[in-house]
């Protein structure tokens, strides 16, 4: 193969087709340098005993490493290779012949091709922090649901805001993934958001939390609390955040952000002096409703995203109604999605007296097994 593999196969050739077999060494010490020297390419450095280990092709200035047992993408020239192993080891280097190839774009974008191609989708679920460990005879990629942890909401005022919602398609997961989930805010009229979740090092923010009626909501929050009116003048909900690359999606797996709606505006004058109200907490999917002057009761939360990521249609990160200071809002309550529709992170309900705190969030991963 002409110009193919400039190193010289001492050791005969053999094994796998287009991978030549260069030589060996034998780890005498956990720690070697190998006088070896090469051009540009994918190189491969397996250990006999099938042993974890790490290597370093060195050239001019320039260095790449790489774990044993693994193919490589060497970009430069190197005249050696450092190779950290377990003693007594020996450690095999092959040169890799490759095909060119084209993009797949999007392979799991909604799921397509499963059903067709004997390929089985199986969701998983996580609502606690820990990790999520891929099965070993999975496909390495998975489409992920990230929802942060709902906002808090304030008795007789403004609902909480659902957490924002970050998802993934065909990403690379492989092995063990850790996840944190973010808990959701349970303390009445306290300026903060719910916790962010994590799906190793992406994130999705949590909503904000709403206030008293004499504050507007500041906190960062994916999303932004309903305002809490009072005395006729009008209070604007908090406002959301729109997440980007550099602030928690990353780049990989094509990612897409549902989220950064603001809360609803009151005016609390609806049918008295001293009436309290509240606006509905912005949502993954919407904007919290704004209550109209000298209406009553409060108003609805926003909408949630909806996915069936889990195999069931959920709705994912809502907002939290707001409520009225003479009786429970009955609007508030009719705005979340019934209890078998319900996702997870929503924001907290506003009651009569009283509140709910939001919900916590959840990692949903959609993992393939052929």
């Amino acid at each position: 193969m002409a110009g193919f593999n400039t190193i010289p196969a001492v050791g005969g050739g053999g094994g796998q087709a287009n991978m030549t077999y260069v030589a060996s060494i034998h780890m005498s010490t956990y720690n070697r340098s190998w006088a070896q020297a090469g051009t540009a390419g994918y190189y491969g450095l397996f250990s006999v005993n099938q042993e974890n280990g790490y290597a370093y092709f060195v050239g001019s200035g320039v260095s790449t490493g790489a774990p044993l047992n693994r193919l490589t993408n060497v970009s430069h020239a190197f005249t050696r290779i450092d190779i950290i192993a377990p003693t007594n080891d020996m450690i095999s280097l092959y040169k890799v012949k490759v095909k060119s190839t084209t993009v797949f774009n999007n392979p799991f974008d909604a799921d397509a091709s499963i059903g067709k191609n004997a390929i089985s989708a199986f969701p998983s679920t996580i609502r606690s922090s820990g990790n999520f460990v891929l099965p070993n005879n999975a496909l390495p990629l998975v489409n992920v649901l990230l929802v942060g942890g709902g906002g808090g909401s304030y008795h007789h005022g403004g609902g909480g805001a659902g957490g924002g919602v970050v998802k993934l398609t065909a990403y690379q997961a492989v092995g063990t993934t850790s996840v944190t989930i973010g808990s959701g805010r349970n303390d009445n009229g306290t300026d903060a958001a719910g916790g962010a979740t994590y799906f190793g090092n992406v994130y999705a923010l949590g909503g904000q939390s709403a206030v008293d009626h004499n504050n507007n909501p500041t906190s960062n929050g994916a999303n932004g609390a309903g305002a809490s009116g009072y005395g006729g003048t009008l209070r604007n909900g908090g406002a959301g955040i729109t997440q980007t690359t550099a602030t928690g999606l990353g780049a990989t797996g094509s990612p897409v952000y549902h989220g950064g709606h603001a809360g609803g505006g009151a005016y609390g004058n609806g049918g008295g002096t001293h009436r309290h109200q509240g606006g509905g907490g912005g949502g993954a999917g919407g904007a919290g409703p704004t209550k109209p002057s000298g209406s009553t009761g409060g108003s609805a939360g926003g909408a949630g995203h909806y996915s069936d990521i889990n195999g069931t249609g959920l709705h994912y990160g809502f907002g939290g109604g707001g409520s009225d200071h003479h009786g429970n809002s009955s609007s508030g309550n009719g705005s979340w999605p019934s209890h078998s529709t319900s996702g997870y992170g929503h924001g907290g309900l506003s009651i009569y007296n009283n509140h709910s705190g939001g919900d916590s969030g959840a990692v949903i991963v959609r993992y393939y097994i052929a």
